[in-house]
C-alpha cells in the first residue's frame, strides 16, 4: 500500500543514516566583510517569491502526506510555515488522488497556512502516464487540495529505479510539463529528490519553460539510501549510493543555461550553506530531513530549528556587508580547485567560473594531464 511506503520512508529517514555525497557547501567561502557599514538590524532578508513575500527565501523541503503520521507532520510545519511567513512544499499527492480518504493529511496546510507560499507537488512518472484530461484534473486537485500558490513536478528516475515497487516512467514528461505550464494558472517548479540537475537538462526545460527549477543535488537525504534499506540493503544500490550531482554545482550547472529562477536543495544544513547558495546564483533554499526531525519533536523545536537558520542566514549577510538579498548574490566567493575543476571540464560559465574562465582552463588542463601521467606511473 502507498501509506504504508510513505510510513517507511518517514521512519527510515527520522531513525536511520540516510545522507549520503557531498553537497561542496564546505568548498566555497564567502569573503567576510570587516566594515560593513551597517547595524545587524539593518539586514533585510526579505524576498518576494510568486508573488508572496517571504521573510527570508526559505522553503520547508518536500516530505511526505497520506497517513496520520504525515498528517501531524504536515500540519505542524504549515503552521510554522504561517507564522514565520516562509514557503512551503508538500509530499507528492498522488495518494491523496487515488486514496481521496487520505487528502486529509495535505489539506491540514491549506488550513493551517492560508496566506504561507504554498507548492503542490506530484511526480513525473505518474502524469507520463497520465491523458491530457487526466493531467489537468490531477493539478488542479493537487491545486486545490492545498489552496497552492504553485505546482511542482519532481523528477526522481534514481528513486523509482531502486525503489521496490518502483516506476521508472519518464517516456513523455517533457510534453506532460509543456500541457501543466500552458494550462494551469500556477507557476510551475520543476525539481528532483536529491541526485541534482545537469546544465542538460536545465537547458532542455528552458524549452518550456519552468517558472523555477529547484536542483535538489547530492549530498543531503538519498532516497537510493532510503529504498536500499526497504529493500534490503542491496548491493546494486550501494553501488549508486553516491550517484549524482552535487548541489553546488548543480546550482553552477543550472544557472549557466536557465533565465527562471533557481531553489536550492539537498544537504543545506545551516543558514550559512543557504547564503552561499544565494550568492552563487540561487533565488532561494530548502531543507527537507532538518525539518522533519524536528516536526517529529513537536512545535517548539520547529520554530527552534526555523529561529536559529534565520538568525544564520542574516549573520552570513551581515558579514559580507549584505544589506538584501540582492547585495548578497553579488557578494565575492571563493571556491576550492575541486569545484572549478569540475565546471572548467564541463564547461560552465557561471559567477565562480566567469571572471577567470580564460586563464583557469588551460592551468586545469595542464593540471588533469599531470593526474593522468601520475596515475600512469602508479
Amino acid at each position: 500500500m502507498i501509506q504504508n511506503r510513505k510510513d517507511e520512508h518517514l521512519r527510515i529517514a527520522a531513525s536511520s543514516n540516510v545522507e549520503e555525497g557531498d553537497s561542496l557547501f564546505d568548498e566555497v567561502q564567502l569573503i567576510h566583510n570587516a566594515l560593513p557599514e551597517m547595524d545587524f538590524n539593518d539586514v533585510e532578508p526579505e524576498v518576494t517569491i510568486f508573488g508572496k513575500k517571504l521573510s527570508f527565501p526559505f522553503i520547508i523541503g518536500a516530505l511526505t502526506g497520506g497517513t496520520e503520521t504525515a498528517e501531524k507532520v504536515n500540519a505542524t510545519l504549515a503552521k510554522a510555515a504561517e507564522e514565520f511567513n516562509i514557503g512551503m512544499y508538500v509530499g507528492s499527492q498522488r495518494v491523496a488522488i487515488v486514496k481521496p480518504e487520505t487528502a486529509r493529511s495535505f489539506k491540514v496546510v491549506g488550513e493551517n497556512a492560508p496566506n504561507a507560499l504554498k507548492i503542490a507537488n506530484l511526480g513525473a512518472p505518474q502524469v507520463s502516464r497520465l491523458s491530457d484530461r487526466e493531467l489537468i484534473d490531477w493539478v488542479n486537485e493537487a491545486v486545490d487540495m492545498i489552496n497552492a500558490d504553485a505546482v511542482a513536478i519532481h523528477l526522481n528516475p534514481a528513486q523509482e529505479l531502486f525503489q521496490p515497487e518502483g516506476e521508472p516512467w519518464f517516456k513523455n514528461v517533457l510534453s506532460k510539463l509543456r500541457l501543466i505550464r500552458r494550462v494551469v494558472n500556477r507557476p510551475l517548479i520543476v525539481k528532483e529528490v536529491g541526485n541534482g540537475i545537469s546544465m542538460e537538462v536545465a537547458k532542455t526545460l528552458s524549452n518550456i519553460p519552468p517558472d523555477a527549477i529547484d536542483v535538489a543535488g547530492l549530498g543531503g537525504t538519498s532516497f537510493i539510501r532510503i529504498e536500499s534499506i526497504r529493500s534490503g540493503e542491496t548491493s546494486e544500490a550501494d553501488v549508486f549510493r553516491n550517484w549524482g550531482i552535487p548541489t553546488l554545482l548543480s546550482i553552477c550547472e543550472v544557472s549557466s543555461v536557465y533565465d527562471g529562477l533557481i531553489f536550492a536543495s539537498g544537504g543545506i544544513r545551516n543558514g550559512l550553506d543557504g547564503a552561499k547558495a544565494i550568492a552563487i546564483g540561487a533565488n532561494a533554499f530548502s531543507m527537507s530531513r532538518p525539518m522533519l526531525l524536528s516536526a517529529l519533536k513537536g512545535y517548539d523545536s520547529v520554530k527552534e530549528t526555523i529561529n536559529k537558520l534565520m538568525w544564520e542566514f542574516k549573520a552570513a549577510m551581515f558579514l559580507t556587508g549584505s544589506r538584501n538579498v540582492n547585495d548578497l548574490k553579488k557578494a565575492p566567493v571563493v571556491a576550492s580547485l575541486t569545484i572549478l575543476l569540475w565546471l572548467i571540464q564541463r564547461g560552465v560559465r557561471c559567477k565562480l567560473t566567469m571572471s577567470m574562465y580564460d586563464t583557469l582552463k588551460p592551468i586545469a588542463s595542464v593540471l588533469m594531464n599531470n593526474l593522468v601521467r601520475i596515475r600512469i606511473s602508479e
